[in-house]
């Protein structure tokens, strides 16, 4: 069924499509295509769970130029041995200027936030879980943006589509003992046709970075109904959140935190309520250290959430300290390592991971991530053997 805003949306495409033929074009190809190899040491919490899995994706891009007006299509293509193949679009959009504003007609990505470990102002993008609930993908969302300079920094108006996450099989790690089932139910305003509205300013002063943003819409967080087939089916509610993210430069350190109030939220019980909810972290450089070729970033976050341990993310009171070793070589070697501790319950999770240049064209990483005392965490339970090693090549053309 084609809505009013969907069919204003295909006029403004195709107008700005034919724009193109009015103007001097150029185009440019770019693309990567991934393979990933992972495997889980543990034994399978459930029966149907595999051990290790191969997965494939390609990325192909295209750009077109024009004047004022620029196209980008970037199809994923995607399979493996977890689960079904897919092809789907994580962009997909026409961009103009018009005057000192632009404006964006098709699906696209977006980031909002500053902090590493969890970013609660990111509401935009619906996820893709099928790897698992510990790695998300975002997906492409429909949407017009409008945007123009405002002050020292830049206004965002946002329309857009709903989408709805991917999950992972039966045979995948890191889900949970039931199956979830495909579809979604929609509680309260949400609805599978919504159009959500979002206002985003973004901004410098001085040494600040600062985002302040607001989110109407149907969320991409929906609790998970036991159905009498056996199954979980995503159930998903309307939202409405204000967010604020900012960072502060200060000599080599950064200062950085992300804040929200959020109402018509599932908790991890199913009850849709109002809460409010941070990340808040430090990062400090350390330059030059072993005869001055290498880099070290620390960095420490802390999580809270006012719902304490009803917080649907599993965020609510957690602390994650870290680094990031930067060789600064030929091959850009980075090594990061992460341990991320729930302090109600004693959970958590430990990662290190390598990431280098083989060639100019081919990137290698891998990385090791231990759970421990999952079985303590309400949100984590069914995790706890989901420890995993996982390497990655992936190759840019």
């Amino acid at each position: 069924m084609i809505t009013n805003t969907n069919l204003c949306l295909i006029v403004v495409f195709s107008m700005m499509l034919a724009a193109f033929a009015r103007a001097e074009i150029d185009t440019e190809h770019r693309g990567e295509i991934m393979v990933e190899a992972s495997w889980y040491p543990q034994t399978a919490a459930y029966a149907d769970q595999k051990n290790s899995f191969i997965y494939l994706e390609a990325r192909p891009e295209l750009v077109i130029y024009g004047d004022a007006i620029e196209a980008q299509v970037q199809p994923r293509i995607s399979g493996g041995t977890a689960g079904d193949g897919r092809i789907d679009f994580r962009e997909a959009h026409v961009t103009a200027r018009l005057g000192d504003a632009d404006i964006l007609v098709g699906s696209t990505i977006l980031f909002w936030g500053k902090v590493e470990s969890y970013n609660p102002v990111d509401v935009v993008n619906a996820k893709d879980f099928s790897r698992g609930l510990m790695r998300s993908e975002k997906r492409g969302a429909p949407m017009v943006r409008l945007s123009w300079p405002v002050g020292p920094g830049q206004l965002d108006l946002l329309a857009i589509n709903f989408a709805e996450n991917i999950y992972p099989g039966m045979a995948s790690r890191e889900r949970p003992a039931l199956r979830i089932a495909n579809g979604a139910s929609y509680s309260g305003r949400a609805k599978r046709d919504d159009i959500a509205n979002a206002v985003r300013w973004s901004g410098y002063f001085d040494d600040i970075d600062l985002g302040v943003s607001w989110f109407r819409g149907t969320g991409s967080a929906p609790r998970l109904l036991p159905q009498s087939d056996g199954t979980l089916k995503p159930d998903y509610s309307h939202i409405t959140q204000a967010g604020l993210d900012m960072q502060y430069l200060r000599g080599d350190s950064t200062l950085k935190a992300e804040l929200v109030r959020r109402s018509g939220q599932y908790d991890r019980l199913g009850t849709a309520s109002t809460y409010r909810a941070g990340v808040f972290g430090i990062e400090h450089n350390i330059y030059g250290i072993m005869d001055g070729d290498h880099d070290i970033v620390l960095l420490g976050e802390y999580a809270h959430d006012s719902r304490k341990d009803l917080a649907h993310s599993g965020f609510q009171n957690d602390l994650t300290v870290g680094g990031r070793w930067l060789w600064n070589d030929f091959e850009d070697t980075e090594v990061l390592g992460l341990l991320t501790r729930d302090l109600d319950n004693g959970a958590q999770t430990m990662t290190v991971s390598i990431g280098r240049r083989i060639s100019e064209e081919v990137t290698f990483e891998a990385s090791a991530r231990r759970t421990s005392r999952y079985a303590s965490d309400p949100n984590g339970t069914a995790l706890q053997n989901d420890s995993a090693v996982i390497m990655t090549l992936t190759y840019r053309f």
